[in-house]
């Protein structure tokens, strides 16, 4: 038993969120370490794009409507945080995937 996870919720979402993901990865055809690697960098270009478009909207909305920062403060601060922990779970998940699952198949594929 986890002190941070005692019943299991969390390690149980995190399977379901991996499976879901390798599930996709199969039916889009990555089979190769390089092109799951290839998404990672294109995710994190991805988030860090949405994370510069964010704070250019709260410099913006401070700008024009000075009352209202507090308030797109705390907006943009919580979706930077969901952008960088979904963007970091699904590096996670391809990483596990690519030892799993793309690894697997190369060693299996050397041995023959």
């Amino acid at each position: 038993m986890k002190l941070n996870d005692p019943f299991g919720r969390m390690a149980n979402r995190h399977q379901r969120g991996y499976e879901s993901m390798r599930d996709t990865m199969h039916s889009c055809g990555i089979k190769t370490p390089d092109a799951a690697w290839e998404i990672i960098r294109q995710s994190k270009k991805r988030a860090k794009i949405c994370i510069g478009l964010a704070i250019a909207v709260l410099v913006l909305v401070s700008l024009l409507w000075p009352e209202g920062a507090a308030v797109t403060l705390s907006l943009v601060l919580f979706f930077i945080v969901w952008v960088a922990t979904s963007a970091l779970n699904g590096q996670r998940y391809i990483r596990r995937y690519i030892d799993e699952e793309l690894n697997k198949k190369e060693e299996k594929q050397s041995d023959t």
